[in-house]
């Protein structure tokens, strides 16, 4: 596209954030503003699970992305609390609920997303929680007491980490799950048991293949869950529910989101250099639909993912080389385990080979040869090693990997 001289981000998400630091890093100087609904501003979300539920006197500032001193330094205009209610990529304004307007070479959207609620009756009672901002976290721990009584609802990350954080501060949680064994559909099945096992000799009490038709609030403000297969009613002081993310696109127009939303994936849809198909738009993160070079589609939601997608956002405004992708990183924090993930980890059993070192194993996807994948639980070094391996295409025997007495860091080397 022509010249940029001045740049609105939307979103001061982990890929908000990471975009207007590389558009400053790679020497833009023109005007750049920082937008989002959010009062508290720019701040990490997978804290929100963890240390802000259990930490009483933590802020957003403590778990922010970026501080104000920071932006001022780097000379951006930060408006923090006024949501965006439309888009137009022709004109490349952005409308706010205030109805304040601003107008830019470039547009990047950067919202994430927002956390689903399940379709029944009950979801948006005031007592059935979420976790995907500050504020959720705060109302969440302004309601519980010690003794209280609450159901997790997700037998994913979010589930997991936020079941653990409760079990810590002395509350009785049922963790519940419509599949018969919570992030087998992440992990391989022998160390979802073997976690999920830990977590309930912890005390959680796993309720699983369970089907919930409503929710029903009492007159004392407590929750009744109530089972499709009519098994006994469980009653909870508050509903935390962890069920995935939806990608934040409510400002477009019909005919804008014809064009630019994803209909599979959901999200809005990019090619490798961030960019819709309105020149001078870009979307960069979860909400980030992107299309690969075999035509494919891809929608990622971890943090690392945002990060880099917001550094290639900026460099294609920048029209600069894009960065190299880096190795998939995910990690989960979940009561005293800390669980990394590095590539992908296959489905096949065939393909994953176990490498028992320390107190828990680490399993590698290896296909031809090479390792595709990794994932560990207190052992972040081992996933260190995958990534290297990953990145150079090592070739290695499966029954190497296996062996302990053959260290991963003279492996990884090849």
């Amino acid at each position: 596209m022509s010249q940029v001289n001045s740049v609105i981000v939307v979103g001061s998400s982990a890929a908000g954030v990471s975009c207007i630091r590389q558009l400053r890093n790679g020497g833009f100087t023109g005007s750049i503003r920082l937008v989002d609904k959010d009062k508290h501003g720019a701040y990490e979300r997978p804290p929100l699970s963890k240390q802000v539920l259990i930490n009483p006197q933590l802020k957003s500032d403590d778990i922010s992305l970026v501080s104000g001193e920071e932006l001022a330094e780097l000379n951006i205009d930060s408006y923090f609390g006024d949501k965006v209610t439309n888009i137009l990529p022709d004109l490349r304004k952005v409308i706010f609920e205030s109805g304040k307007e601003f107008v830019a070479d470039a547009i990047v959207i950067a919202t994430g997303g927002e956390a689903r609620r399940l379709p029944i009756e009950g979801s948006n009672l005031p007592h059935v929680f979420v976790l995907r901002h500050f504020q959720d976290a705060i109302n969440l721990r302004q309601k519980l007491l010690p003794g209280s009584c609450v159901a997790v609802i997700g037998g994913g990350f979010i589930g997991a980490e936020t079941s653990a954080s409760l079990s810590k501060l002395g509350v009785s949680v049922h963790w519940l799950n419509a599949a018969e064994l919570p992030l087998s559909h992440l992990l391989p099945r022998e160390l979802c048991e073997k976690i999920v096992a830990n977590h309930c000799a912890d005390g959680l009490n796993l309720i699983t293949n369970c089907r919930i038709n409503k929710f029903v609030e009492q007159a004392d403000g407590s929750i009744s869950i109530l089972f499709s297969d009519d098994t006994e009613t469980l009653n909870v002081d508050a509903v935390v529910l962890g069920v995935g993310m939806s990608p934040e696109t409510p400002y477009f127009s019909d005919h804008v989101s014809a064009k630019v939303l994803n209909k599979a994936m959901g999200g809005i849809e990019v090619n490798e250099s961030q960019e819709t198909q309105y020149p001078g738009i870009y979307a960069a993160g979860d909400v980030a639909a992107v299309i690969q070079s075999d035509g494919s589609v891809l929608r990622h939601g971890h943090w690392q993912s945002a990060q880099y997608q917001g550094e290639r956002t900026a460099a294609s405004i920048l029209n600069k080389s894009l960065p190299a992708k880096p190795v998939d990183w995910f990690w989960s924090d979940q009561g005293d385990l800390h669980i990394e993930m590095a590539g992908e980890i296959l489905p096949t059993e065939q393909h994953l080979v176990v490498r028992h070192e320390g107190d828990w194993p680490v399993y590698f996807s290896v296909l031809d040869n090479r390792v595709v994948g990794a994932v560990s639980v207190n052992n972040p070094n081992a996933v260190r090693a995958a990534m290297r391996m990953i990145k150079n295409a090592v070739n290695i025997e499966p029954s190497q990997l296996a062996d302990t007495d053959l260290s991963l860091r003279k492996l990884m080397r090849g």
